[in-house]
């Protein structure tokens, strides 16, 4: 008995993680260049805090990448409970906190390359929850974008 609910629940478990992990958001931001309008589509799993993005350009210019949202480490802190060494002693694990902004960087297919940056209306939800972006091509072009 004891066996077959183990096989039972790990089997349950696995396929849990692997329904989380294959979960993907995709979606489009819209931005100008030259007051023309582009798109650039983004993907981004569930729970990661990067992703890819892709983006044509007006003249027909592809440029694909990967963006990152920023994240900070804070160190886990000590809480002792009791007074003597041989009381239990509980350590709040380390914690990673995301930040509300992200960085991209994508490559043109006519050589060219684009640098990003965006701040996302939420650091929780980053990219899904919307938010603001300029992007800039290596020779000084610009593409503002809002999501």
């Amino acid at each position: 008995m004891f066996k077959s609910n183990f096989f039972n629940n790990s089997v349950l478990l696995s396929i849990a993680v692997l329904g989380l992990s294959a979960c993907e958001s995709t979606g489009v931001i819209e931005g100008v260049s030259g007051g023309e309008v582009v798109r650039m589509e983004y993907q981004q799993g569930f729970m990661d805090s990067d992703g890819k993005l892709s983006l044509t350009m007006p003249s027909g210019e592809r440029f694909e990448g990967k963006f990152i949202q920023a994240s900070e480490v804070s160190e886990g802190d000590e809480i002792r409970i009791g007074e003597s060494s041989r009381d239990d002693v509980w350590v709040l694990g380390d914690s990673t906190q995301r930040s509300s902004s992200a960085k991209a960087l994508l490559l043109g297919d006519r050589g060219r390359n684009m640098k990003c940056q965006f701040q996302f209306a939420s650091a929780r939800w980053g990219i899904e929850d919307g938010g603001i972006g300029e992007c800039r091509v290596s020779d000084g072009e610009t593409v503002e974008v809002v999501f």
